[in-house]
């Protein structure tokens, strides 16, 4: 299934349900009759500053203040990660890929997530300096390489931590496959990390 197709899915099973309307939402509906009562993803605070493709969509409140179930879907939301169900993540760069895989920040953000992320890659034993590349199914060389030591395969032998700013010198022009087997996963090209190497150089 291409990524684009799964993101769909995601976004599709969250908007499949009518949201609950709790306790909370009637009381907001009796004080502001002849409204609108908008739902927020759960990931914002409604009291805060809450962007238009945050809002999972609205209930027309009559001009008795009862809620009208007749719920009206946003075309334009983006379910968050808490909304999809996603795990808690672990660190900056779990976190960024979640993100970038909602669409709640923009792609360009995770190269420069990546050089500052501590990866783990394959490793044929403890003392190895090289970074080893594997196939996947289409035949591509990538390099695999895991935010976290638990989600490393059990039948790899060895494992070893490095930065990913360090492990771009060791790519070889390959891409870097970032947690593969995860549920939020992403293939980060060569050239995006040299292009985040070089703002970085001119933010100086």
């Amino acid at each position: 299934m291409a990524r684009d197709d799964a993101e769909r899915l995601d976004q599709d099973s969250a908007l499949r349900a009518d949201p609950d309307i709790t306790p909370e939402m009637r009381a907001n509906a009796r004080a502001n009759p002849n409204s609108w009562l908008y739902v927020i993803d759960e990931a914002f605070d409604p009291a805060g500053r809450v962007p238009p493709w945050a809002v999972v969509g609205a209930y027309p409140v009559n001009a008795a203040g009862d809620v009208v179930e007749d719920f009206h879907p946003n075309d334009r939301y983006r379910p968050s990660p808490k909304a999809l169900g996603f795990p808690e993540p672990g660190d900056d760069l779990e976190r960024m890929l979640q993100l970038v895989r909602t669409r709640h920040r923009p792609k360009e953000d995770l190269p420069g997530a990546v050089l500052d992320a501590t990866l783990y890659i394959y490793a044929l034993a403890p003392s190895q300096r090289t970074a080893i590349g594997l196939h996947d199914t289409d035949g591509r060389v990538l390099v695999p390489a895991y935010t976290s030591k638990s989600l490393v395969p059990k039948e790899w032998p060895h494992s070893r931590p490095i930065l990913g700013r360090d492990l771009y010198e060791l790519l070889g022009g390959h891409s870097i496959a970032v947690n593969p087997h995860d549920i939020v996963t992403a293939v980060i090209p060569p050239e995006e990390l040299a292009r985040a190497l070089d703002e970085e150089l001119h933010d100086f």
